[in-house]
C-alpha cells in the first residue's frame, strides 16, 4: 500500500487529476483483481458476503477519492497517507462492537502511540 500511495501522489505531482489518478489506480487493479479470483476458483460465495465486499469496495474507493483529492491540493504524503491509515481506530472499535474481538492492553498502548505520532507529525 505504501508503494501505491507513493504512485498516486507521484502521479498528482506530475500533473494527473484525481479522478484519473483514481481511475489509473483501478484500471491497474482490475487485471490483476481478475486473475486472482480465477486463480482462487472463480468462487462468487453467500451473497450476504458480497454484499460486504461490495460494501467495502465503495468505501475504499471514497478513502482514495478523498487521499487523491488532499494530493491534488498539496497535502504532504506523510500526513495524509497517516491520516488515512488511522481509520485502525474505526477498525478497532467496529470490529469490537460488530465482531466481539477484544484488544489486549499492550494493543490499545500501541493505538495511542500511533495516534500520539501522528498528532506530532500534523503539528
Amino acid at each position: 500500500m505504501g508503494l501505491a500511495n507513493l504512485g498516486m501522489k507521484a502521479a498528482s505531482m506530475r500533473g494527473l487529476g484525481s479522478a484519473s489518478v483514481l481511475f489509473w489506480v483501478v484500471l491497474g487493479e482490475l487485471p490483476l483483481a481478475l486473475i486472482y479470483w480465477t486463480w482462487r476458483g472463480r468462487q462468487t460465495g453467500p451473497t450476504v458476503g458480497a454484499a460486504w465486499a461490495l460494501g467495502a469496495g465503495v468505501f475504499t474507493a471514497v478513502a482514495l477519492i478523498l487521499l487523491n483529492e488532499s494530493f491534488s491540493r498539496g497535502a504532504k504524503a506523510a500526513l495524509a497517507v497517516g491520516i488515512m491509515n488511522a481509520n485502525f481506530i474505526l477498525v478497532a472499535l467496529l470490529a469490537f462492537l460488530l465482531f466481539r474481538e477484544h484488544l489486549q492492553p499492550s494493543k490499545l498502548l500501541g493505538l495511542a502511540a500511533t495516534l500520539s505520532g501522528l498528532w506530532l507529525m500534523a503539528r
